[in-house]
């Protein structure tokens, strides 16, 4: 869903930044302003600044600046969308209706959850049954059922059925949530005689519920069917609860199921979550990268779990978070072993997890015999996928330690992997395309983020947009010409000494992807307090970056002069290219040692 600038604008207008902040944190007047220690970095002498009559925060310390929304979003983890619902929610402003559709009214759904949810508590802490004997055999104290929210689904067929219908909610609204399913006879309970734990989003709403046989009933465990507010691609269990200890110790251990969290979290580890029952999900890595960029995985040692986990790596790397995998190797779970063994023996797991790579190169070895040349190199050359997938360094590193481990050459390794590199390009050659002047790439990725770089600081100070201008900082993606364009202008016409510009105006002029790139941007690039050092940071990266590009067009021209057979001008060719090479590899080093 997308709002229009209009909305957004009278929904700023409505609210007071200060009040909003105020709720959190203990502003306390100062001049025309207020202030207090700031939420996003540890101070002794309150910098965090909040401008009444503008509507707009300013940390003085960490950089950190922006209007209302921005502060929910960064305060509570959460993405523009949901900041802005939650403003809307907590001032009952209505939210817009759908482009093209009507608004659906999903506070029903959420109200119906929640009085389900009562109902399976009520069921568990209000006498003996056999959900809260189970509960207690597992170790879980009272406190922890409260914190959680747990509950029980009586041994019946229409327990809950007939106490929602009772509230007046209708059996097809039940049906639609998953709650009860239909059979010949009619109506009956989804959940029965299982523990039930209920899922709550990290906006505090209960979407959906999990529920866990007792005894040797099957399925074990038991999830909500999809509906209208529940997806478990897009949801995590217990990051409701857990989101403020993943940020605040800036990561995550991601576990397999609801008793590991749920254990580990009464055992002392409270960075925890796990996904919903199904493979993790390209939206839950980007959920996770809301709170931090380094996840632990913890998942079964069995061979469904390895294989749970070296799908997650490829997710949460993918989502731009490096991960490091846990294995209790005597086949315990989480829960059993931190039971067992406490907090302290698990914490040094978590010490001890080996990054991704490692994992992923330890579980090629599987049904290997490396007493016989055949099987190294056949191992190898399994790896050299792995390895292709790396950076520079990262690559550069496997290969020193494979090379060690089986005595070969690391150019040995490193040929291997420019084979497969190039046996991959000869499958489907690279083109490049020129548009309108300028060439083209599939990956831009890195690009605009550079760019985009350069562009927020100009935001900030409108200073450096002739600075940019001085040093030939070319824009090449269309973001980033857009963005220059609208910035060029804007800095003209505000006023003199002032440094800022005014981000709301450039989202304005964008479209919404193109809004949604520079927000995303603007929410992950921290310039901090030196101005001028992030200047110099990003042109270095943007040098080296053009310096890599031309290096790699210098090697390709080096193979197609190699390639000429019998042309008298070939080693004066060659030597002039290597020239070039040993000029720009000069270039780069310098720009390393920065």
């Amino acid at each position: 869903m997308a709002f229009n600038n209009n909305f957004i604008d009278d929904l700023k207008s409505r609210i007071d930044i200060v009040d909003v902040i105020g709720r959190e944190l203990p502003l306390k007047k100062a001049g025309s302003s207020y202030k207090c220690l700031c939420p996003f970095h540890s101070e002794k002498t309150p910098s965090f600044n909040v401008n009444q009559e503008h509507q707009y925060f300013h940390c003085f310390g960490c950089g950190e600046k922006g209007d209302v929304i921005r502060f929910v979003e960064r305060y509570f983890n959460l993405d523009f969308m949901d900041a802005v619902q939650k403003l809307c929610e907590e001032y009952n402003i209505p939210m817009p209706e759908k482009i093209g559709g009507s608004k659906t009214d999903y506070s029903k759904y959420y109200e119906i959850n929640r009085k389900a949810a009562m109902f399976f508590f009520k069921q568990l802490t209000s006498g003996p049954n056999p959900g809260y004997s189970y509960i207690r055999k597992r170790g879980l104290t009272d406190q922890t059922i409260v914190k959680f929210g747990l509950g029980y689904a009586p041994d019946r067929w229409d327990a809950l059925l007939q106490n929602l219908k009772g509230q007046g909610v209708s059996e097809s609204d039940m049906l639609k949530l998953g709650l009860i399913s239909k059979g010949k006879r009619g109506y009956y309970d989804k959940f029965r005689n299982r523990v039930i734990f209920p899922i709550i989003d990290v906006r505090r709403k209960v979407i959906g519920f999990g529920g866990r046989a007792i005894g040797d009933f099957k399925p074990k465990y038991l999830n909500s069917s999809e509906s209208d507010i529940f997806l478990k691609k897009n949801n995590l269990y217990a990051l409701n609860i857990t989101k403020k200890d993943i940020a605040d110790q800036d990561r995550v251990l991601m576990v397999e199921g609801y008793m590991d969290v749920i254990s580990l979290y009464q055992h002392g580890i409270r960075n925890v979550t796990a996904s919903l029952g199904t493979a993790l999900t390209e939206n839950q890595g980007r959920l996770i990268r809301r709170y931090t960029n380094n996840v632990v995985l913890s998942y079964d040692s069995d061979a469904a779990g390895v294989n749970a986990a070296l799908r997650g790596i490829g997710i949460i790397r993918k989502a731009g978070c490096s991960v490091r995998v846990l294995q209790i190797d005597d086949g315990k779970d989480p829960d059993e072993f931190v039971r067992k063994n406490g907090k302290d023996a698990f914490e040094k797991l978590i010490e001890k997890a080996v990054p991704a790579t490692d994992f992923r190169l330890k579980n090629l070895e599987q049904g290997f015999d490396f007493s016989t040349d055949t099987q190294i190199i056949d191992y190898i050359q399994r790896c050299v996928p792995i390895l292709q997938g790396l950076s520079p360094v990262e690559q550069n590193l496997y290969v020193r330690k494979l090379a060690e481990k089986f005595n070969i050459s690391e150019y040995a390794i490193q040929s291997e992997i420019r084979a497969g590199t190039e046996s991959a390009e000869n499958a489907a050659p690279i083109r490049r395309y020129r548009t309108a002047g300028r060439e083209e790439r599939k990956d831009q990725g890195t690009e605009i983020r550079m760019e985009l770089s350069f562009l927020i600081l100009c935001i900030e100070n409108k200073g450096y947009l002739r600075r940019i201008e001085e040093d030939g900082v070319p824009f090449r993606t269309g973001i980033g010409r857009k963005v220059f364009a609208i910035l060029k202008p804007m800095s003209e016409e505000t006023t003199v000494g002032t440094m800022g510009l005014d981000e709301e105006q450039v989202f304005r002029a964008l479209d919404p992807e193109e809004e949604r790139l520079l927000r995303e941007a603007m929410n992950e690039i921290r310039i901090g307090p030196d101005d001028e050092k992030f200047y110099l940071e990003c042109r270095t990266a943007y040098q080296l970056n053009r310096y890599r590009e031309k290096k790699v067009e210098l090697q390709n021209s080096l193979k197609v002069v190699e390639g000429m057979d019998d042309d008298p001008g070939k080693e004066l060719e060659m030597e002039r290219i290597a020239g070039q090479l040993m000029e720009l590899e000069q270039k780069i080093q310098k720009l390393r040692e920065k």
